[in-house]
């Protein structure tokens, strides 16, 4: 199988297939996204319901001297 590798690198070029990796990666990091600022549970732009209840059970570390 190695003896043919270098046949396989000839026809396809590294830089491409680094390149076609690259941008199949971003499309799908953007396709994440996008599905993440749709949902109200998971937009942490606009902000959720849940927070102010979860802020409401913070209490405050006392002061260290």
């Amino acid at each position: 199988m190695q003896q043919y590798t270098w046949k396989l690198w000839q026809q396809y070029s590294p830089k491409l297939i680094i390149m076609g990796t690259g941008g199949s990666l971003f499309a799908l990091a953007f396709v994440i996204h996008i599905l993440l600022f749709s949902s109200p549970s998971f937009n942490w732009l606009q902000g959720s319901e849940t927070m102010p209840a979860a802020v409401a059970q913070m209490t405050a570390l006392p002061v260290i001297r």
